[in-house]
């Protein structure tokens, strides 16, 4: 019974190629299984290099940006999920200049697995992150997490556990 319009790019996941079929365009609406598919420019890329990941992150950024904050239809929720972090940081400006609710999905804790993974190593990269990530928390309605583990971590980083559930 729900209305459901996916926002996304344009198919590259795994490889960072786009699928056959796809050119990137400012703008391609498709319906899929009577589900509304809006797709969005980017940068392709999937590799391990930072710049190519960096790219592709601040690319869709910008273009989902523009989309969501001055096109987007007003809608009854939107739901993100994290990573990348710049999903987020476009999701609370639209919550704060469109007062539209966000329910954040997070599947994976940054600034943390950066580090582990050895994605990013730079101290001051770590604490930039770590604030747009906190900031990120403080605008959104609802943050959903994958366990307990997760709920505790952000907790200690001060987010209000009545905003946090675990799915």
């Amino acid at each position: 019974g729900f209305e459901v319009t996916v926002v996304t790019g344009f198919p590259n996941y795994p490889g960072g190629n786009l699928y056959p079929g796809y050119k990137i365009q400012i703008y391609r609406k498709e319906i899929i299984d009577n589900i509304t598919v809006v797709r969005l420019p980017l940068y392709p890329s999937h590799s391990s290099s930072i710049i190519g990941r960096v790219l592709n992150y601040l690319s869709f950024c910008f273009s989902s940006l523009i989309y969501t904050m001055f096109f987007m239809p007003k809608v009854d929720v939107i739901y993100g999920y994290h990573p990348p972090l710049t999903i987020g940081i476009v999701l609370s400006l639209v919550r704060v200049f469109r007062k539209i609710p966000v329910v954040y999905d997070i599947q994976d804790l940054w600034p943390d697995s950066l580090k582990a993974t050895g994605m990013f190593s730079s101290e001051i990269g770590i604490k930039i992150v770590a604030i747009f990530c906190n900031w990120v928390y403080s605008k959104v309605d609802i943050i959903t997490v994958l366990s307990l583990g997760f709920k505790k971590k952000l907790i200690e980083r001060g987010v209000n556990k009545n905003k946090i559930q675990i799915i």
